[in-house]
């Protein structure tokens, strides 16, 4: 039951990892993904340089209405915050277009405002988890399976489309639309990110009654050795990776972010 919303089946289902927590991670999966390993390493470690950047932003929001960012903020780990301010700096892109927005866009403006970057923010939201209009530049509040899909025709090599909705995919839903008709529509060198993305572990038992399945159908693209996209920083595998967990630790050890969650879920690529 979600929001008053009650879906019956004609089949059981009985939710529970298949891969990880205990058992092994998908094999083809993390054969795959182990492939980028140098290009992870070489993002994490250009990173390293905003040390002094990160450490300015605040541990945690000391005001609700706030539209600074905070590390300790209940959803985006600081992995994934690190991603955001770092790509976003190193790549100083035109247009950057987020499907689900809060924490990760007080990040991506704080950037824009540390390096005075180029970006133009706009976010494609029905109800964001924070207040953040104010430092948008462009404000969409419907679903984005009512949007005009043509916005992200005018995503270009460098740019970076941010996806963080509902996670499930039934007929008509946000994860269908982006992966069936945004995706296959974008241009070469545009680079997507995809949230709470564990491959290649599944889904942990604690959300079993989340039912998310979003990460299964971005398992199928990866499964099905195509040529659309690379992957250029998968978080949750890099968290898991003793190698290259350790990269950041110069940044973790700072004094004021030893208290920061170290991972991350973030899933990023960039298409070809």
């Amino acid at each position: 039951m979600n929001k008053g919303h009650l879906i019956i089946l004609d089949y059981p289902v009985n939710p529970q990892p298949r891969y990880g927590y205990g058992k092994s991670p998908h094999r083809q999966l993390t054969e795959i993904i182990s492939r980028n390993i140098h290009i992870y390493k070489d993002y994490l470690q250009s990173f390293l340089p905003f040390k002094a950047c990160f450490s300015n932003i605040p541990i945690v929001q000391t005001n609700d209405n706030s539209t600074e960012p905070a590390w300790i903020n209940g959803w985006l780990p600081g992995l994934d915050s690190v991603a955001i301010y770092g790509f976003l700096t190193l790549h100083n892109p035109q247009r950057y277009i987020e499907i689900g927005s809060g924490n990760s866009t007080r990040f991506a403006r704080r950037a824009i405002k540390d390096h005075n970057l180029r970006t133009k923010i706009t976010s494609v939201d029905p109800q964001p988890r924070a207040e953040i209009n104010e430092i948008c530049d462009n404000v969409i509040r419907q679903p984005v399976e009512e949007v005009d899909l043509a916005l992200f025709d005018e995503l270009k090599a460098g740019d970076i489309l941010f996806v963080d909705n509902s996670h499930r995919s039934f007929m008509n839903s946000d994860v269908t639309v982006v992966f069936l008709e945004i995706l296959p529509r974008l241009k070469p060198g545009v680079m997507v990110e995809f949230h709470d993305i564990l491959l290649p572990f599944d889904y942990p038992l604690a959300w079993k009654n989340r039912y998310y399945n979003e990460q299964y159908l971005l398992a199928c693209y990866l499964l099905a050795e195509g040529n659309k996209f690379e992957i250029i920083l998968p978080n949750f595998f890099i968290s898991c990776h003793y190698e290259l967990s350790k990269v950041l630790s110069g940044l973790w050890e700072e004094p004021n972010l030893q208290r920061v969650e170290k991972h991350g879920s973030s899933f990023w690529i960039r298409i070809k």
